[in-house]
């Protein structure tokens, strides 16, 4: 679990690492002596295991200003999330009418931003984005009353802000994207339609610039790599993102003792794959392929088993859920939902909750679900106490 105002300590390594392979070789996402991805005391791809966001810009920040990496990692969260937090209420107190919601969203934004700005890790993206973006977002009809000009800019800073958040944690702004490409489509009037396509086009163009722009690097840092032989021997130079490395130790969430039954951690996944092939390379595809296997062999072997395991992961999450939707309850079945509330922050409080699913429902994979939750019971009481 991670301790308060402390990035991961393999993290920070891997930060340090990365700022000595750039300090070497002069090329980013370039680690030199990262540790504790066996790379020690050699050249290896930067945040191999990790999304790679992190590893580029507080490396960055470290060499500009002459900060520790430490300190530089602190600051670094700490500057996005009181960013996030600021910018969430000034979409508050523009948008919204209500005095309650205004009080109300006003603790709840500054308590979950508070508790992402203390976690401080690469994880606290997934609530802060959300809570940047939403209150601006949900309150789309009020938008409208925008000139053409500032929601422009509104739709390239929201992609920009969503492709920053990804670099450092995937698919942390995805939730606030698929919840305004669903309110965006369903709830457009028809003067306003080709508007809103436009917008739509506009929103991606950071998006795909941010993600060309990180690809371009990756790739530098990968055909450098190419030159070395002792990198290629260790390392994957084609590595995927880990999903069915953390899908697979996740079934080993309640713990059973079952020799079948895998161990929630890391290592046990690692463990497993090299049983069945001791040459597979940590993170590859083919890595990545044979937990993918014995994944849907634990299904077939253990359905039920599998069946509980999810529904108690579900179980956490709907808990969680209810703390943070709080007073919402009483709204949802006391007063009809308007059409925007529901379509915008549905979809998000499902996504969020997906995370939990395919992992284990820990509260720092769930801080998404934390700002989707409160801010939709914010939603509930301005619609019902708003004069507009």
């Amino acid at each position: 679990m991670p301790q308060l105002f402390q990035t991961m300590p393999c993290r920070i390594e891997g930060y340090k690492a990365a700022l000595e392979g750039f300090n070497v070789t002069d090329i980013h996402l370039i680690a030199y002596n990262d540790i504790c991805n066996n790379g020690n005391n050699i050249l290896s791809p930067s945040g191999y295991t990790d999304h790679v966001g992190s590893y580029l810009y507080i490396p960055f920040l470290s060499k500009l200003f002459n900060l520790s990496i430490e300190n530089t990692a602190a600051l670094f969260f700490s500057f996005y999330g009181t960013l996030c937090i600021l910018i969430s209420l000034m979409g508050l107190f523009y948008f919204y009418n209500s005095k309650f919601a205004k009080i109300y969203g006003m603790v709840f934004i500054t308590t979950i931003g508070l508790l992402c700005i203390f976690i401080s890790d690469t994880y606290c993206f997934y609530g802060l984005t959300s809570l940047a973006l939403t209150t601006w977002w949900s309150k789309i009809k009020e938008l409208e009353k925008i000139n053409y000009k500032k929601l422009i800019l509104l739709f390239l800073f929201t992609g920009l802000i969503i492709s920053f958040s990804n670099t450092v944690r995937g698919n942390s702004g995805d939730d606030v994207l698929i919840s305004i490409l669903i309110i965006t489509i369903f709830l457009t009037v028809k003067d306003k339609k080709k508007f809103r396509i436009i917008s739509i086009f506009i929103i991606f163009v950071p998006i795909f610039l941010v993600n060309f722009q990180i690809s371009d690097l990756k790739n530098k840092a990968r055909n450098y790599l190419m030159k070395n032989e002792e990198t290629v021997e260790r390392f994957d130079l084609n590595f995927v993102r880990a999903t069915w490395h953390n899908a697979y130790y996740s079934l080993g969430y309640l713990s059973i003792d079952n020799k079948d039954v895998p161990i929630p951690s890391d290592t046990f996944s690692v463990k497993k794959a090299q049983e069945i092939n001791s040459k597979v390379k940590v993170y590859s595809a083919e890595y990545e392929k044979i937990l993918k296997n014995e994944y849907f062999k634990f299904i077939k072997k253990y359905p039920f088993l599998f069946i509980q395991i999810l529904a108690s992961k579900a179980g956490v999450i709907f808990l969680y859920f209810l703390i943070f939707f709080n007073i919402g309850i009483y709204y949802l079945f006391k007063y009809r939902i308007r059409a925007e509330t529901f379509l915008f922050f549905i979809p998000g409080i499902i996504f969020n909750s997906a995370f939990g699913i395919a992992t284990e429902p820990n509260y720092t994979y769930l801080l998404g679900l934390f700002a989707y939750s409160s801010l939709f019971a914010t939603k509930l009481i301005e619609d019902k106490y708003s004069k507009v």
